[in-house]
């Protein structure tokens, strides 16, 4: 059972063709006083288990060979999902924060520049809050972000950032700019939150409803799920790819993950990232850091002081149920999914540890048809 075999992989040191998925607990914290001789036979143990798990994995990449592309449930052009969202968005949520004493701030409108600065892409899949940190790079900049379809007619040469689900929406503008871009800011998800929440998005558009404002019954996400989870899978996996090998030079990509930006404990550590990465274009300069944290509390966590408390965008929806169930198959597919990136992409210890967690979170879910 791959699940099973995951969940106590990840409390042992795991290792494959050089690559190494660390142990997240202290030895002595998960056998206590155990002697010597046991601890070796749990080393062992592991060791049969990572084997089995690598004999699992090569198994599941040759099933992982889906057809072309499952019949969607829903017939909607994803271009123009996410044109609605755009067309959407609340401007009175693009704005520049003023710093004020004491670390406070005030937002004002963002405007494009007077002056020619190099753009970032910000690339994101859907469903992993692109719309949100659409929101936050305005704010901590003051100038204005477009996309790679150019809606707004803003232009390339004076917005900080253009957002981007290249590839996995195909857009040959995409390709026609790239060379504008040396950089970008790759924000990740855990697919098993992403995925339903797009899913949400395509609900939206297909009942007419304003975007952000309601969860899809769970009987149409069962079947959505069952029809077309494995595609979407494969989709995840392809523009994680791209963009990891497009940057492989690490200075010039930012990870971020939307499961850290919205954090209580990170959302502000993660934040000041994003200005100092934005800072680093010629002509962009970010608010003051001692207000970056109002910034995040006004733009992502919505002014809740609460400590420890996450809130996002996806927040608002209301409706169907925030967890989706999903087949013991999905899991183990999603979980062959991050150890396939994790072995691609050994040499990156942010992001192994990145895929690691997402396991983690998979092996916990209770398995449902």
């Amino acid at each position: 059972n791959y699940r099973f075999i995951m969940a106590i992989a990840r409390r042992e040191s795991f290792t494959s063709r050089g690559g190494v998925w660390k142990n997240k607990f202290a030895l002595n914290s998960i056998y206590g006083s155990q002697n010597q001789t046991e601890m070796q036979g749990r080393r062992r143990r592991a060791l049969l288990i990572s084997a089995a798990l690598l004999f699992f994995t090569a198994g599941a990449v040759t099933l992982y060979q889906y057809e072309t592309s499952p019949t969607p449930l829903l017939q909607l052009s994803d271009t123009n999902i996410l044109d609605a969202t755009i067309s959407s968005i609340d401007t009175r949520h693009r704005a520049l924060s003023i710093a004020l004493p004491n670390g406070g701030c005030q937002l004002t409108q963002a405007s494009v520049t007077d002056y020619p600065i190099s753009p970032i892409w910000q690339a994101s899949f859907p469903g992993c809050g692109s719309r949100m940190t659409w929101h936050l790079v305005q704010a901590l900049t003051g100038i204005k972000t477009n996309n790679d379809r150019n809606t707004n007619g803003w232009g390339y040469e004076n917005v900080v950032a253009a957002k981007t689900h290249y590839p996995f929406i195909h857009n040959t503008m995409f390709e026609e700019l790239d060379h504008l871009f040396g950089r970008a800011m790759l924000i990740v998800r855990n697919p098993i939150y992403a995925i339903p929440s797009y899913f949400n998005a395509q609900y939206e558009e297909l009942n007419h409803l304003t975007t952000h404002s309601v969860r899809a019954p769970n009987e149409d996400w069962i079947k959505y799920r069952d029809h077309a989870l494995q595609s979407r899978l494969r989709k995840y996996e392809e523009y994680t790819i791209y963009w990891m090998e497009k940057y492989r030079d690490r200075k010039n990509l930012l990870i971020v993950t939307y499961e850290d930006l919205t954090a209580g404990n990170t959302g502000s550590i993660v934040t000041m990232r994003i200005a100092d990465f934005l800072g680093q274009s010629e002509g962009v300069h970010p608010i003051a850091q001692e207000s970056i944290h109002c910034v995040w509390e006004t733009v992502v966590n919505y002014n809740s002081h609460s400590a420890g408390k996450t809130l996002n965008l996806a927040s608002l929806r209301v409706g169907g149920p925030s967890e989706r169930p999903y087949t013991e198959q999905n899991l183990s597919d999603s979980l062959a999914l991050f150890h396939r990136l994790s072995e691609r992409f050994q040499y990156d210890e942010q992001f192994v540890s990145i895929m690691l967690s997402y396991a983690e979170v998979v092996s916990n879910i209770v398995p449902q048809d």
